[in-house]
């Protein structure tokens, strides 16, 4: 009986902590992806084009042609990139246009370094307030790989979600 009930105890536990540590462990992207030491910056130079929606519900609407260019000037160049509202359900709108662009370790609170983004100039009007960027820092787009090619992921709505978007160096500028 007592390793019955050893046993149950141990499984509980097993199970409370999986269930704790989901938004940690098991969620994407995974903690061993981040990267933790600043990229060269001519390593991000280049053009990235979406390799997964991890997108549920918003996904009606967005372009998968859809591109980020960095270039080594410092500037970047958005084509089609997708925008949704502050909770992730709603497709808003596409970022077409030009911003600044420098690497952050501070813009998404330790979750190793980010593409952040300023200064943006859309080609369009902005039609909604979300994609009305101004002057402001945006971005936040989190640089995934430990080393090159790098990877960038713009999370959609809460991070814990698990929702998001992909995307991978397609070439070099």
């Amino acid at each position: 009986m007592k390793k019955l009930v050893l046993s149950s105890f141990l499984l509980f536990l097993t199970c409370s902590l999986l269930v704790g540590c989901r938004n940690y462990f098991l969620t994407y992207p995974y903690p061993w992806d981040y990267s933790k030491k600043k990229p060269k910056e001519s390593d991000m130079v280049g053009t990235y084009k979406i390799l997964k929606l991890r997108l549920p519900s918003a996904a009606s609407g967005v372009d998968k042609d859809a591109r980020i260019t960095l270039r080594s000037d410092g500037t970047a160049v958005f084509s089609s990139v997708p925008e949704f509202d502050d909770f992730g359900q709603k497709f808003v709108c596409s970022l077409s246009g030009a911003a600044t662009w420098d690497l952050d370790d501070k813009i998404n609170n330790g979750w190793g370094w980010s593409v952040a983004f300023q200064d943006y100039r859309p080609a369009t009007k902005p039609i909604a307030r979300e994609c009305d960027l101004g002057n402001s820092v945006f971005g936040g787009i989190l640089v995934l790989s430990r080393h090159a090619p790098y990877r960038l992921y713009k999370i959609v709505g809460d991070p814990d979600s698990d929702t998001g978007i992909e995307f991978e160096r397609t070439d070099r500028q």
